[in-house]
């Protein structure tokens, strides 16, 4: 009896991790919303992590005062994917739209994305940081 129920225990967890697939990709494709301030001047968008290594970023920016651009950068632990920055968002102009794709060949792929809210001096006004479970005011 012990025999039987060890190797059926043997086999049962050989079909669950034939099952779960390769570990080193992230599992499941996940949308977060993102939306951060500073003063009047805002952004606001989503991140789209895939099941694979990859993350699509998606965001808007406007300007209440100055000029304000976003940067997206990607991250698994040390390792970073780093993007460009949005074109330049003027004081009583037109809001810009801004996309980027991401891509870290690691276990997990795109862990985390950092976003800032920069002035025309590169200063980082507001800063959020995204997982697949949510976002986080950093700055």
């Amino acid at each position: 009896m012990r025999k039987t129920f060890l190797t059926m225990t043997l086999a049962a967890a050989a079909v669950v991790g034939f099952a779960a697939g390769p570990a080193d990709a992230a599992t499941g494709d996940v949308t977060v919303p993102f939306a951060m301030t500073y003063g009047n001047s805002q952004t606001s968008g989503s991140i789209h992590f895939t099941s694979g290594y990859t993350a699509s970023f998606s965001g808007v920016v406007h300007a209440a005062s100055g000029q304000r651009a976003i940067c997206p950068n990607a991250y698994n632990g040390s390792t970073g994917a780093f993007g460009v920055c949005s074109d330049w968002a003027l004081a009583g102009g037109a809001d810009i739209l801004f996309n980027e794709s991401f891509s870290i060949s690691l276990p997990g792929g795109v862990r985390s994305v950092v976003i800032d809210m920069i002035d025309l001096h590169s200063k980082i006004l507001a800063q959020d940081t995204c997982t697949r479970s949510g976002c986080t005011r950093t700055l």
